[in-house]
């Protein structure tokens, strides 16, 4: 009985143990069920997290060049040195490199690479070429990460103009801004691995995005020749005690921009360390009143309407002359004068007398048509439109006014290539200070090509305009930019200064710019000089023009004369219309050009650059000294004359063939591509 009780109370606790390991069998494949299937993606999430990672792996940011491809802004790269003490196979050898590279003890890097940690530093944000031997040890211990940084080679060099990037190499104003999605490039991604230790290695298996490399931009820049106008513009300010200043060069044959300089300016490479006030390009933002370098264009707008000759007369009443019940005065009492001479002496009353004769509406017609009152198209942000009102707006005193440089407001880079149009036949370029693209392939896309806005004025009239502002020079308020090498014009201006508060003008405020052009024939350079607020002179003949002339004398290199002098012979009575000028071409572009003329030359001196002309007993005379030219890539030569692309290239290394004449519109190989030896350039001219 006790036997067959047990058994059954036995068999309870049996099928109990099965019922509850079922349920617990149940349960637990009902959470497997949760986990692997419902709950499954959080959880794999979960893991992932814990052992990978995914990371960005930053583009190089594309350069920015000048026209002859000097890196004005380029990216380097900078290494985060590292070890894992654990995994590092021979740590003499890392110390010793270590302490070699950065002046440190030997112990001081055993010290670190014998700690417990399974990571730590060794340096961080070191140039590569400092670390060269670390870099080329193979140890499973040592971590070497690249970083990118923006560096600019050349410090303040045009720095409002290029801008500058913040600490993750996003542009913040500039060039860098403007052109930020073309600069930057495309990033890439990467997954890093972690396993136990928390050591990180790559995923091979991964699907890495490598990283696109960002496009170069190719400015119309000359590096030199921005050297040269910077320099010579903080001179000038300092010494003029001024507050600031602003100077540009432009090639008036294209309108490309060869030198945009503001001061005071900033070192782009910490630029942290410098004041909002430093940073802006003062060229195209800053409007002013140009006063006397805009009776230039009331002259032009006289002689195109043939209302006013070179040598017409003008009294200009000892220098006091009193118009709707307001006293204009000259600083020198003149007399007669004709027109000439009132561009000369920068007689106000003179211009004012002349203006009269033009009704307003065709004044305002030429001041609009060369481009005052509205944006030029350099195709840069932040510039300024300048102002000038519409007739039906003017007083009877603004014709008056705005013919001498009042009740009028421009920027730096307007009147600079209204200049622009005197000196060139008359043809108003838009200006452009961007030359074009040359992505990681090495494709090249012109984004600005020279484009002639309209035709002002006639090749006559400019003419001579020219010879009135050789006149200002040789005669009259700028006698002081006289050169003895070169012919050149200009016009200086003293602009007193308005206080939009009184609405009267400063006694003791000034704008003192001088705007001039070289050489007399076939001008190559205009440059304008604008410093504002001088407190030692305040005359442009005396602030701006001394600047202008350090400026002039040194882009055009004037060491030695050059000039084509006519002799009997016919051949060399046409050598100043069949060959183009040949200072500062390589001796073997110069040779080519000659020899496709049929020119007979003889050559002396030792060198490769040809430095000076004469046409003597009907052969010309070709002296060559300097080193030559060598480049180790192919320059920007677009938009250039013959003369100049020539000039920028080796021809002892490179066989140049020439297509057409005239302005160099493209070439056979892209800016910054390597030369080959004996490759063949082909150029194509207009």
């Amino acid at each position: 009985m006790y036997n067959e009780v047990d058994s059954k109370f036995n068999k309870k606790r049996l099928y109990l143990l099965l019922f509850f390991l079922f349920g617990f069998w149940l349960l637990l494949e009902m959470n497997l069920f949760r986990i692997q299937i419902i709950d499954y993606a959080m959880f794999e999430k979960a893991a992932k997290n814990q052992y990978e990672k995914k990371i960005t792996l930053s583009a190089r940011r594309g350069s920015i060049c000048d026209r002859n491809g000097n890196k004005l802004a380029t990216t380097i790269i900078l290494y985060d040195l590292a070890a894992d003490p654990k995994m590092v196979k021979n740590k003499s050898v890392i110390a010793s490199a270590c302490a070699k590279a950065f002046g440190q003890p030997k112990s001081y890097y055993l010290k670190k690479l014998t700690k417990e940690s399974r990571f730590v530093y060794l340096a961080r944000q070191v140039p590569g070429d400092k670390i060269r031997d670390i870099l080329d040890i193979k140890d499973p211990g040592l971590v070497k990460r690249e970083n990118f940084r923006r560096y600019y080679p050349y410090g303040k060099l045009a720095a409002p103009l290029l801008g500058f990037t913040d600490p993750d190499d996003y542009g913040l104003s500039g060039i860098e801004l403007q052109f930020e999605k073309v600069l930057s490039g495309v990033a890439g991604e990467a997954m890093l691995l972690y396993d136990a230790r928390r050591t990180e290695f790559y995923d091979a298996d991964y699907a890495l995005r490598k990283p696109v490399s960002g496009s170069d931009i190719y400015l119309t820049i000359d590096k030199n020749i921005q050297t040269i106008v910077d320099n010579a513009l903080e001179a000038g300010v300092k010494k003029a005690k001024a507050s600031s200043g602003m100077a540009v060069v432009m090639d008036p044959r294209s309108g490309a921009v060869l030198a945009m300089s503001s001061y005071p300016t900033f070192d782009t490479n910490r630029q942290s360390a410098f004041s909002p006030s430093t940073k802006r390009n003062r060229v195209i933002t800053d409007v002013f009143e140009p006063g006397s370098t805009m009776k230039i264009f009331t002259a032009a707008a006289l002689m195109q309407e043939n209302l006013a000759k070179e040598n017409e007369l003008v009294f200009c009443e000892n220098g006091r002359y009193k118009i709707y019940n307001h006293y204009m005065n000259d600083s020198k009492k003149h007399g007669w004068l004709t027109l000439k001479k009132v561009i000369e002496y920068s007689s106000n009353i003179g211009m004012i007398k002349l203006s009269q004769k033009l009704p307003s509406n065709t004044l305002f017609r030429y001041l609009k048509s060369f481009g005052f009152g509205e944006k030029t198209g350099v195709g840069i942000t932040g510039e300024t439109s300048g102002f000038l009102r519409q007739p039906a707006k003017w007083s009877g005193l603004s014709k008056a006014s705005i013919s001498i440089g009042q009740e009028i407001s421009v920027n730096a880079l307007q009147i600079v290539s209204a200049y622009a149009a005197i000196v060139n036949g008359g043809y108003l370029y838009r200006p452009y200070v961007v030359d074009g693209i040359n992505d990681v392939n090495g494709h090249y896309k012109t984004l600005y090509k020279q484009h002639v806005v309209r035709q002002v004025i006639s090749p006559a009239v400019c003419e001579n305009i020219k010879s009135m502002m050789r006149g200002v020079v040789e005669y009259g308020t700028a006698k002081y930019v006289q050169m003895s090498d070169i012919d050149v014009g200009g016009k200086t201006g003293t602009a007193q200064k308005f206080n939009t508060k009184t609405k009267k003008y400063y006694k003791d405020r000034y704008l003192s710019s001088f705007i001039g052009f070289g050489p007399l024939e076939n001008t190559e350079y205009v440059c304008g000089v604008f410093i504002n607020e001088p407190k030692n002179g305040y005359y442009g003949s005396a602030v701006a023009a001394p600047v202008f002339k350090v400026i002039m004398t040194q882009i055009m290199g004037f060491n030695e004369n050059f000039h084509i002098v006519d002799g009997p012979d016919i051949k060399l009575a046409k050598i100043e219309e069949d060959v183009p000028g040949l200072k500062g071409l390589s001796l073997e572009g110069a040779k080519a050009i000659l020899e496709a003329k049929n020119t007979d030359y003889e050559i002396s001196g030792t060198g490769n650059t040809v430095t000076n002309v004469l046409a003597k007993d009907g052969v010309l005379q070709i002296k060559v000294s300097r080193p030559k030219v060598y480049n180790k890539t192919i320059p920007s030569m677009k938009g250039l004359s013959l003369r100049e692309a020539l000039s920028k290239i080796d021809l002892s290394r490179v066989k140049v063939r020439i297509k057409g004449s005239g302005i160099v519109k493209k070439q056979s190989i892209n800016p910054g591509s390597k030369i080959k030896k004996y490759q063949e350039l082909i150029l194509t001219c207009n």
